[in-house]
């Protein structure tokens, strides 16, 4: 499966998990200090709604390092641990009720948006733009493999919502 592939059966998946809520539960949060999934399907497309502004950005050819380096610790940080993480800045979602449908639509929009660019332009280049804050700077091909780990590890965290919804 290619990389663009990966990315749109990722984002199928995705919105699959989070049209397992009902209406009444979208906005719902188990407790004060817990996200809806409403707030998280916000804040995995805000943590990427930049991400064709970086494809597009200044970016440089790799000599120093393999181009999917960081994707095994990206895996490890986020999929192999439940210890919580604390979002903060732009990416975290915004206080009130929010609609499925526009959030749905901004995500799946913005994840086409991705997978074009990344069959266009080569995944191997550094992208100079914006540097990841934990990571560091990132490839094409990083970037994407990070979007789809990062919503792989909110698709746990909708599975606890749900069933403390329950």
């Amino acid at each position: 499966m290619t990389l663009k592939e990966q990315l749109l059966n990722n984002t199928d998946v995705f919105i699959d998990k989070i049209n397992e809520f009902t209406d009444a539960q979208f906005n719902l949060k188990p407790d004060s200090d817990s996200w809806s999934a409403a707030d998280v399907l916000e804040h995995v497309y805000r943590s990427e709604f930049g991400v064709p502004r970086l494809f597009t950005g200044e970016t440089k050819k790799l000599n120093d390092r393999k181009p999917d380096a960081h994707v095994s610790r990206m895996k490890q940080r986020f999929l192999e641990s439940d210890a919580k993480m604390e979002a903060s800045g732009v990416i975290l979602p915004t206080e009130g009720k929010k609609s499925r449908e526009s959030l749905i639509e901004k995500f799946r929009s913005n994840r086409i948006k991705i997978a074009g660019l990344i069959e266009d332009l080569p995944a191997d280049e550094l992208c100079l733009k914006f540097e990841h804050p934990v990571f560091g700077l990132l490839t094409r091909m990083e970037w994407v493999h990070f979007s789809i780990i990062h919503s792989q590890r909110h698709q746990k965290q909708l599975d606890r919502i749900q069933s403390q919804l329950q």
